[in-house]
């Protein structure tokens, strides 16, 4: 799936995501970071049911696809607790970072 653009990720940020985290699997990488540029936070953040970046944790999440980390009080995606930065200066976007498994925190 290479013809995934930016006018795609408008209308769905979360196949955005799903579509890079598939493509740094298929590199033999283990996602780290989920970077989301102001437009995209905003976007995601409608997608998933919440009005703001929650500060702690929410009362209900309506999304499958976040999950509250008490430990650093922040949302990850997914169960593998990839941590997001929301509304990150240097992008417009979406932006997965990975690294080699072996340097993998898991």
């Amino acid at each position: 799936m290479t013809d995934w653009t930016i006018q795609n990720d408008r209308q769905s940020v979360t196949v955005g995501i799903n579509t890079r985290l598939s493509q740094l699997r298929k590199q033999g990488l283990v996602p780290a970071l989920i970077r989301l540029g102001k437009d995209h936070t905003r976007l995601f953040l409608r997608e998933h049911g919440l009005s703001f970046i929650p500060n702690r944790k929410p009362r209900a999440l309506v999304s499958d696809h976040l999950v509250w980390d008490p430990v650093t009080n922040r949302l990850c995606y997914t169960s593998r607790m990839i941590p997001i930065r929301f509304n990150d200066l240097l992008l417009h976007g979406i932006a997965v970072e990975g690294t080699s498994p072996a340097n993998s925190p898991r």
